[in-house]
């Protein structure tokens, strides 16, 4: 592979900040706990349901401040895993739509929390009462499945000259036309040089919300930790 070739040789692109967008959906999931606050103890054995929204966010811009390379290569190439990883904040979103949600019971097996059947497989417990199911906890999860959408363009050195390119690395103009000036070329790019870059897993991302929720919320039972059936 050849190196990466740049418009202007003292600036290199792939150590400063960018931008991704998009302009097409994105799916998104969101979970939160919830529990009978009339019945709180301030275990985590109160919480009994985690609700999961689904849907999609619109217009949805994501910045990685700390670029070292890697994470560059990284959203030219697409190559995320399932869910946006810990690189990547979202800075703006035009809008989100939740299409649809459901429920699942939550219980704490061996110092493992599993989430279990469905709330409506289980909506013959008549030790629960679902009605009064309420956000127990401080912290919920989203998540942007960016694996399944491709951007639309990259602003390369976001924090000076912002550069608009696509992910072939040509300049776009103010309307999105693809210009003649070309910044990188991605069959040039050293693959070896920039695969060390973290990816985020939908479990990791849960395993690490779960995580927070027990510091922030159930410190008496950080112990337990999220069970890989997840």
């Amino acid at each position: 592979m050849g190196n990466i070739k740049n418009i202007n040789q003292k600036i290199d692109y792939f150590k400063l900040p960018f931008e991704v967008h998009y302009s097409d959906a994105v799916p998104v999931t969101q979970f939160e706990f919830k529990s009978d606050l009339d019945q709180r103890t301030g275990r985590f054995s109160d919480v009994k349901t985690v609700h999961i929204d689904h849907g999609s966010s619109y217009g949805l811009i994501f910045v990685c401040k700390q670029n070292r390379g890697p994470e560059l290569f990284c959203c030219i190439f697409n190559s995320h895993d399932e869910v946006s990883p810990d690189w990547l904040s979202v800075i703006d979103e035009k809008g989100m739509h939740f299409n649809y949600s459901y429920d699942y019971l939550v219980s704490v097996e061996d110092e493992e929390i599993k989430f279990l059947k469905s709330f409506d497989e289980c909506a013959q417990d008549e030790t629960l009462d679902f009605d009064y199911m309420e956000s127990c906890c401080s912290e919920a999860l989203m998540v942007y499945h960016i694996v399944e959408t491709i951007p639309d363009f990259l602003i390369l050195d976001s924090n000076n000259s912002r550069l608009k390119v696509n992910l072939d690395g040509y300049i776009l103009d103010e309307k999105n036309n693809i210009t003649n000036e070309r910044i990188f070329d991605p069959s040039t790019i050293d693959y070896e040089k920039y695969e060390d870059y973290t990816t985020m897993e939908l479990w990791e991302a849960k395993s690490s919300w779960v995580k927070s929720v027990l510091e922030t919320d159930f410190p008496n039972d950080i112990n337990l930790v999220l069970s890989f059936d997840n």
